[in-house]
């Protein structure tokens, strides 16, 4: 039973929620380790682990009688990993570091691995292929890189095997992102100021990325591999600033000049969709849907 039994690390955040669910409704028994216990409920097939990810022989006690670990600890502010860059290598490199070891010790086991769009930097060409170069423009995106090449080490030299997963722009209800941000403020009665209204991201909805990572450990077509996760679909910035104007025809929204190099960035999902049979929603009336899941209770 041991494929059966997963390990989330920082399951008690928001993408882990999504995450525990999805495998325990799928039959999974899952094992939650983290530093703070979750703020949702528990089922029967759900155990949380009060744990210090710092702490390798509490990691590797909780890694050992699982078939894979999702590895969701880290810093995902690209902002604080600037303004703190010890605590991002920290977070994301140190931590990882540990489960790497922790999987090596106790044989051969899975890695999920979350890492980012941001890898690819600013590229000319969409949508954005796994095969285009990685450029990474500051810290956050060059510690994933490093984390990306500390998986791949891994599995060269230990038999660890891995799936990285790039996550483009999640959102959800809970998600402390640039939605999230646009609709405190106009909840308040704030001018949104936006610095890249005319810019196209990609945003993906978690509960696909759940299912994304469900299919990662589910399935071996993808084993040793690294997947764009995104909705293969760009959405102007500006259009989400405007539904969320008309949610709250209080607010406004202006744009501010930046200081940094405005670019596009779209998914190329083919890969998922042959590697893990991936459907993400990207059907009419998504845009709405990106806002209102977000206001949701």
């Amino acid at each position: 039973m041991e494929e059966k039994k997963i390990l989330i690390t920082g399951g008690s955040g928001f993408v882990g929620r999504h995450m525990v669910k999805m495998f325990s409704d799928k039959g999974y028994r899952v094992k939650i380790f983290d530093i703070t216990e979750p703020k949702y409920p528990l089922d029967k097939n759900t155990e949380f682990i009060k744990g210090d990810i710092f702490d390798i022989d509490s990691v590797t006690t909780a890694v050992k009688d699982t078939g894979a670990v999702i590895h969701l600890v880290g810093l995902a502010d690209a902002g604080a990993a600037q303004k703190n860059p010890m605590k991002s290598f920290q977070l994301n490199i140190v931590s990882l570091q540990n489960i790497l070891e922790a999987c090596r010790i106790c044989g051969n086991k899975k890695i999920i691995f979350p890492s980012s769009a941001a890898v690819y930097g600013i590229t000319e060409d969409l949508p954005i292929k796994e095969n285009f170069p990685v450029s990474p423009t500051n810290i956050y995106s060059a510690h994933k890189v490093l984390c990306e090449k500390m998986v791949q080490a891994y599995q060269k030299n230990y038999g660890v095997n891995y799936v990285v997963l790039r996550f483009f722009n999640v959102y959800g209800k809970g998600n402390e992102g640039v939605i999230g941000i646009f609709l405190d403020k106009a909840k308040k009665g704030e001018t949104i100021e936006s610095f890249g209204p005319f810019q196209y991201r990609d945003f993906i909805y978690a509960g696909d990325v759940a299912n994304a990572v469900y299919m990662a450990v589910a399935h071996d077509k993808a084993t040793n591999r690294i997947i764009n996760i995104g909705s293969g679909r760009g959405i102007q910035m500006r259009e989400i600033l405007n539904l969320v104007c008309e949610f709250y025809p209080q607010a406004k929204w202006v744009e501010k000049k930046a200081d940094f190099t405005m670019y596009d960035s779209i998914a190329d999902i083919t890969l998922a969709k042959i590697l893990l049979d991936f459907t993400p929603d990207s059907s009419f009336g998504f845009l709405k849907r990106i806002v209102e899941t977000e206001m949701k209770d």
